[in-house]
């Protein structure tokens, strides 16, 4: 009786009944356009790269096989082939962001389209990880290599899938590949993988995909860029506990502090996107149209349950084990990056969603304009209440003309930090930039065409005070581009020219 009723649901959902939208032409040209117009967005309006980008615009001078112990090095080599032929400004971050966004949102639609049986759930689930707020507005500002995680979380749990249905010696290959990128990407996506094992091995389907011998392929596969990447660890003396220590904090926090900052991240990830789908779904919802459950989606749909359910138990017992407050929103992409697709999921069983898909629909769209005015707004009026220290928008590309008459073309440039000194360089093309401190990673040297230390960069902050002008310093005072805002703003720099033999400009 489910059979035939599933038969009669595929035959009903012909192209013609589908709308554009909901076919996977259609959810692909959307997702393509969304892309283009976040891209324009950080290549035309703001005139500066974000914070994360910074960082890894200092450390892609050259290309390594480990960069610093804190994350590994896949995104930073995706980015420096990218800068060989794009250049270093914002441009290369832009293709490289939304590069990877839109292959992780089409990896998600295809294991919607395993899950979900009826399209227009299928297209909805896609589209709402733009009410992700991690995904919907911080991937667009500081995330890098976690975009680099959540295409291999989707093309792992997607592939897994398809190993349930039909195993093969190529798809277990493929799934070794989708571990050594997740891997390489961020150390998260262990975690991932650790509850999927869990999950697999519980879900008699997918029990068979985790205990076949084949799995021996996947495991030689990412075993041989994984044990070049640690020999890389090794041989530089990144020690990654410690780096992990580092981003954990402070622990021994009270079980109080411990809990509301789990509940806060939790809620950050998922509220926008539960809390949407119930106001929409959920009153008066009388059941119409509920569809049974499917033998393939249903073990899918039970994997992907126990992924999130479990991520969130493991999070909560080692939260509290450890005792830290210090846990972000985005950790929470390696359990609920499919979150979406399970609740459509669901929804889809519960039924009642047909009248309400054109409302959820128009919903979507408001915030993804909402999203785009408020970063273009911000360029164009960059008043601090707005957006505090405003980075995307402070005009330091003015630097360029100056520093090019005094230093030449190929200058090397000392900063205070790595996240202005990866400014400096996506700013001034043709600069090497290097930080006055002993750094985990530094550039190597170069024939450089003049020397000189850059200060100020940090908005001209009242804590960060700038050196005192000498007879060597040259001092910059630059408008901000921002015909919006009365009285404009300003920021105050200082180049202080060195002699090349300086210690630190070698």
């Amino acid at each position: 009786m489910t059979a035939s009723y599933l038969r009669r649901e595929a035959e009903a959902a012909t192209p013609r009944d589908v709308p554009f939208w909901a076919r996977q032409e259609g959810v692909a040209v959307i997702l393509g356009a969304y892309m283009v117009l976040h891209a324009l967005i950080a290549t035309v309006f703001e005139i500066a790269v974000n914070p994360d980008d910074a960082i890894e615009s200092y450390l892609v001078q050259s290309l390594e096989l480990s960069y610093v112990p804190r994350n590994p090095p896949f995104f930073d080599w995706l980015l420096w082939g990218l800068q060989q032929v794009l250049g270093t400004d914002r441009l290369s971050f832009a293709v490289l962001r939304y590069t990877l966004l839109f292959a992780c949102a089409m990896l998600v639609y295809r294991v919607a389209r395993r899950v979900i049986a009826e399209p227009r759930l299928q297209a909805l689930a896609t589209f709402s990880l733009s009410t992700i707020w991690v995904i919907g507005y911080h991937s667009h500002r500081i995330l890098t290599h976690s975009n680099v995680m959540i295409v291999a979380i989707a093309g792992a749990f997607l592939t897994v899938i398809a190993l349930a249905r039909k195993p093969s010696a190529g798809l277990y290959a493929g799934l070794g590949a989708w571990i050594a990128v997740g891997m390489l990407g961020k150390f998260g996506f262990a975690a991932f993988l650790g509850v999927l094992l869990v999950a697999c091995l519980i879900e008699p389907a997918y029990r068979r995909v985790i205990l076949d011998p084949r799995i021996l392929i996947s495991l030689l596969v990412a075993a041989v860029p994984l044990g070049i990447y640690g020999w890389a660890l090794w041989h530089f003396g990144h020690n990654v506990a410690s780096a992990t220590a580092q981003t954990i904090g402070a622990t021994g926090a009270g079980w109080d502090a411990v809990l509301a900052s789990v509940v806060g991240a939790l809620a950050g990830y998922g509220l926008p996107l539960a809390g949407l789908m119930a106001l929409v779904f959920l009153p008066y919802n009388r059941g119409e149209g509920a569809l049974p459950d499917d033998a393939a989606r249903g073990a899918a749909r039970r994997v992907l349950r126990t992924v999130i359910v479990l991520g969130i138990v493991v999070t909560l017992i080692t939260t509290f084990a450890v005792g830290t407050t210090n846990l972000r929103d985005r950790y929470f992409h390696v359990f609920l990056l499919l979150l979406p697709v399970y609740l459509f999921a669901e929804l889809e069983r519960l039924g009642g969603w047909r009248p309400r898909v054109k409302l959820y629909l128009g919903l979507l769209v408001a915030m993804a304009v909402g999203v785009m005015a408020v970063r273009v707004a911000i360029p164009l009026w960059p008043d601090p209440r707005l957006c505090g220290r405003c980075v995307s928008a402070e005009p330091l590309y003015k630097m360029q003309l100056g520093v090019t008459m005094k230093l030449g073309a190929s200058p090397t440039l000392v900063a205070d930090d790595r996240f202005s000194a990866g400014r400096l360089r996506a700013a001034i093309p043709g600069a090497r930039v290097v930080v006055w401190y002993q750094d985990q990673y530094r550039p190597p040297p170069r024939p450089t065409t003049g020397c000189a230390r850059i200060t100020g960069i940090a908005n001209g902050l009242p804590q960060l005070l700038l050196p005192p002008p000498d007879q060597n310093t040259i001092e910059m005072a630059v408008k901000w581009w921002s015909p919006a805002m009365n009285p404009h703003r300003w920021s105050d720099w200082q180049m202080t020219v060195l002699s090349p033999d300086d210690p630190l400009c070698r």
